[in-house]
């Protein structure tokens, strides 16, 4: 099941912004291991209806996300972690490395999908 791809990224990525000041592109740092051309592609879609953002991606797989997470806890460098199984963001939520975000679409997902705490949203299930 999908959950709509790029709507879903937008909607994240533009819930992790803040406003651009000036004629400057505001950085948005976005830890992920979807692989650089899925990252291009919605590095595209999303920069084309908000060409004031420069998505800066940091591609490394969920485990070491988790790590690096885990690392910076007193200094976090990344805005958005976008991708991963939901046991690894649960262990993620349940270290206190992740920030509650609540997209308007959150009513729409299976609870299985998300976290009760708003601390993490799947964008699709892997059929088992």
């Amino acid at each position: 099941m999908r959950s709509g791809g790029p709507r879903w990224l937008r909607a994240v990525l533009l819930g992790a912004v803040v406003s651009s000041c000036g004629n400057s592109r505001t950085p948005l740092v976005v830890y992920s291991p979807h692989g650089k051309d899925l990252l291009q592609y919605y590095e595209q879609a999303f920069e084309k209806g908000h060409p004031d953002v420069d998505i800066q991606w940091v591609d490394m797989g969920s485990q070491d996300v988790l790590d690096r997470l885990r690392s910076e806890r007193a200094n976090p460098q990344a805005d958005v972690w976008f991708g991963a199984p939901a046991e690894t963001f649960a262990r993620a939520a349940n270290e206190g490395l992740l920030a509650p975000y609540r997209p308007s679409w959150s009513a729409t997902l299976p609870v299985e999908s998300h976290d009760s705490k708003d601390l993490w949203y799947g964008t699709y299930l892997t059929p088992e």
